[in-house]
């Protein structure tokens, strides 16, 4: 447990039961808009995925997609393998 839920229990201990609904309703909010928003976001990269597949490309015989990759890494990050 971090230090932050550590202070949260201890002060919500200190809450009288009426007070405490309230801290459930809005933390069993946040939890379903989470949930939304990494549904929304698994939605988005499977529709990127797909949309990727159906390009259908055509690459030279000679493409090295992994130097390409290197190459952009280092282009970009600095990164070298």
């Amino acid at each position: 447990m971090t230090a932050i839920q550590e202070q949260a229990i201890q002060l919500i201990q200190q809450l009288p039961d009426e007070k405490i609904q309230a801290i459930i309703t809005l933390a069993s909010d946040e939890i379903n808009l989470i949930n939304l928003q990494n549904t929304e976001n698994s939605i988005r990269k499977k529709k990127a995925l797909q949309t990727l597949e159906n390009l259908n490309l055509i690459f030279p015989e000679e493409f090295d997609a992994e130097k390409e990759l290197r190459e952009a890494m280092e282009d970009k990050y600095g990164i070298t393998y």
